[in-house]
Formats: C-alpha cells, sequence, structure tokens
C-alpha cells in the first residue's frame, strides 16, 4: 500500500462531504435538536440513562455519516479506481474518514450532553480509551456493511438492518465501560472489556480486508 495514495483518497472524501454541506450539515442539527430534545423531555438524566444516551445518538449519528461510505460513488468511479488502486488502499482510505467522521461527530454530541446535562465520567482515561476503541469498532462495521450494500445495489435501509446487529456487541461493551468511567459500578473485569472491544475490532478489520478485494474484483 502507498501512503501517498491512500492521502489522496482520505483527502478526496473530505472535498465531496464539503461540496454536499448540507448533509453534513443536516447531521449536526439531527444531533444537537435531538440532545435538546432529550434535554427538555427528561430534564435531568441519572448516570446510566447519560451513558446509554450518548451512545445511541452516536450510533444513528455515525450511521447516518457513514451510508454513503462506497453507495455514494458510481459503477464508472469504481471502474476507474480499479485501474490506479490497490483495493487495501481504498479500503483503508474510506474507513480512515469514516473514523474521524464519527470521532468528530462523537465529539459534538458529548459537548452538547456536557453543556446541557452535565458530565458523569470521573475516569476519563477510561472513558477515552473506551470511546476510541468503540468508535473505531462502529466505524468498522459500518465501513463493512456500506461495502455490502453497495456491492448488491441495495438501499441505505438495508445497510441500517444489517449494521444493527453487527454493532451490538460492541456498543454492550462500550455501555460497561462507561458506566465504570462514570463510577456507577464497580468492576474489576474491565481491562479485560477493554482487550475483548480491541479484539472484536480486529476481527471485524482482519475479516473486511480479507473480502474486500474479493468483491473488489466482483
Amino acid at each position: 500500500m502507498h501512503a501517498g495514495r491512500i492521502k489522496d483518497i482520505f483527502l478526496k472524501e473530505i472535498a465531496v462531504e464539503f461540496r454536499q454541506k448540507y448533509a453534513l450539515g443536516g447531521i449536526v442539527l439531527f444531533t444537537s435538536a435531538l440532545v435538546y430534545l432529550i434535554y427538555k423531555v427528561f430534564n435531568n438524566l441519572t448516570g446510566l440513562e447519560w451513558s446509554v444516551m450518548l451512545w445511541i445518538i452516536t450510533l444513528f449519528a455515525g450511521l447516518q455519516a457513514t451510508v454513503k461510505s462506497f453507495m455514494q460513488e458510481k459503477k464508472e468511479t469504481y471502474f476507474y479506481y480499479y485501474t490506479i488502486f490497490d483495493p487495501n488502499e481504498l479500503l483503508l482510505a474510506k474507513w480512515l474518514y469514516n473514523f474521524v467522521m464519527i470521532i468528530l461527530l462523537f465529539g459534538l454530541t458529548l459537548l452538547f450532553m456536557a453543556v446541557f446535562m452535565g458530565m458523569p465520567v470521573k475516569d476519563y482515561t477510561l472513558f477515552a480509551q473506551g470511546s476510541i476503541l468503540g468508535l473505531a469498532g462502529l466505524s468498522t462495521v459500518f465501513t463493512f456493511v456500506s461495502l455490502i450494500a453497495a456491492s448488491e445495489h441495495s438501499s441505505s435501509t438495508l445497510m441500517s438492518v444489517l449494521a444493527i446487529p453487527l454493532v451490538l456487541p460492541i456498543m454492550l461493551l462500550m455501555l460497561k465501560i462507561t458506566t465504570v468511567s462514570a463510577r456507577l459500578i464497580q468492576d474489576t473485569s474491565v481491562d479485560q472489556d477493554i482487550l475483548l472491544l480491541a479484539g472484536i475490532n480486529s476481527i471485524f478489520l482482519g475479516s473486511i480486508f480479507l473480502l474486500f478485494p474479493v468483491l473488489w474484483r466482483a
């Protein structure tokens, strides 16, 4: 793989996103409006409710942001990519773009929730470690499902249906890590949860890198 070509694809994805500002603006509006609506309805959330809402909002905002990862490209564009890129270069660039996008949306959601509903997290190191691994896992799943949906010429609805079951293990681990970091529960095995989350990410990432070259040739 060539780092320069990966950077070129990554920058192209950013340029396309900023040409479609309405799409990015809609996701930001969706996130901010949803947080404000939760604040007005519930007014005050417990630490556990705060954790659940944080990851549910991140899940759906991230899904909306990455749904077009492979589906926005035309068939002719992929023919052109086939002549100039290694398949794993394209995949890695797409994954990195989705990862950065989900991190930004998560940061925005976290900021809004901290402003309106406070910040119950006590162990910021554990929260940061778990969040980065969890967001990497979400990015991997969404990239993988977007690839499958695009290869089958399916709609974004199929992507949503496929993605939800795959992210359940990641979401459950993230909720547990977040509640431990907020000192809502005591769990001495949280380090094992971190390793388990990293293992799940590795399995998903390895699978998509093995599968993509086959789909690419097809």
